[in-house]
């Protein structure tokens, strides 16, 4: 029962500091962002606000968006996250149905939801493309924006922070009684030989 025990802690510990460091991480690579948004390895992580992408992306999803490569080519059918060009800080997630080409170079994009019946009113510029979706995690949109709040920072940061330093004082705690007890008894073992 002690070895379950004691296993249960530390998988309890390791999942707790790795939502600390994907908190933390998430947090910080927001905030040096130029555009705001968490960056690991180039790739860009988004929360899914909407169901326009339904069945492909679901609303509550996070997404990770890789950035376009110099030169590279979207193509039809490629689902990709470019900013509105009527509010340049909202983004959007939606299917390439169609390039607009002028000389045989692609200039902009036609684009739809999946689950939208009509195509968006306007093309997507290249400049306009922050990347092309590459893949889903479902229900993780929910759990970010829940870190992008103080009471997620709350729960996922500071509390599990406390319970690990709590957890670690209480080890030293029994290890410096355990320590105490056992100069004692060695103590009133000394005192009943010399008598």
């Amino acid at each position: 029962m002690k070895l379950f025990l004691k296993i249960l802690n530390v998988v309890i510990t390791l999942v707790l500091v790795l939502v600390i460091v994907a908190a933390v991480g998430l947090t910080v690579s927001a905030r040096f962002s130029s555009d705001r948004i968490p960056t690991l390895y180039g790739y860009k992580l988004l929360n899914v606000l909407s169901g326009s992408m339904e069945p492909t992306i679901h609303t509550g999803d996070a997404i990770i968006v890789r950035p376009l490569a110099e030169g590279e080519e979207i193509r039809e059918g490629d689902v990709i996250t470019f900013h509105a060009k009527e509010k340049k800080d909202m983004l959007i997630t939606h299917r390439v149905v169609g390039i607009v080409s002028v000389n045989g170079e692609p200039k902009a994009y036609v684009t739809k939801g999946d689950a939208n019946d009509a195509k968006d009113l306007s093309a997507v510029a290249r400049d306009q493309v922050v990347g092309i979706y590459e893949w889903r995690l479902p229900y993780f949109g929910y759990l970010s924006a829940f870190l992008h709040k103080p009471t997620g920072i709350i729960v996922c940061v500071i509390f599990p922070a406390l319970l690990i330093i709590g957890s670690e004082l209480l080890k030293i705690y029994r290890a410096l009684e355990e320590e105490e007890r056992a100069k004692t008894a060695g103590g009133e073992s000394g005192e009943q030989s010399g008598a």
